[in-house]
């Protein structure tokens, strides 16, 4: 599985890119989604772990990211904009790489 990580925050990005690394997961982080170079790394049906300021400096925000049929499933972190679709997760700020890990668990992304 790949894990897309756009995460503004340096710290929780590096916690996160640490937890799901030694979960098994190939994870990239991004300032920005750049298809084409996700595209390059290869890899079926990419995961988007974002955080809220991070959707909000993507074009169309995080209303743009949930149609785009790029992704297999998105995480978003602290949102306060609750988008709705069926592969979109909201996770609390408190605790995100728990929360994460957990979620990929259950739902058969990790080993």
């Amino acid at each position: 599985m790949l894990v897309i990580l756009m995460v503004r925050e340096a710290g929780l990005r590096s916690a996160l890119a640490a937890r799901l690394a030694l979960s098994g997961i190939d994870v990239v982080s991004m300032e920005q989604v750049d298809a084409a170079r996700i595209g390059r790394l290869g890899g079926s049906a990419p995961v988007l772990v974002a955080d809220f300021a991070a959707t909000c400096a993507h074009p169309g925000g995080l209303a743009a990211l949930s149609v785009d049929p790029l992704w297999h499933r998105l995480v978003i972190i602290g949102a306060e904009e609750q988008v709705e679709a069926p592969h979109l997760y909201h996770i609390p700020a408190e605790d995100p790489a728990t929360a994460i890990a957990a979620l990929l668990r259950e739902t058969g992304l990790t080993h």
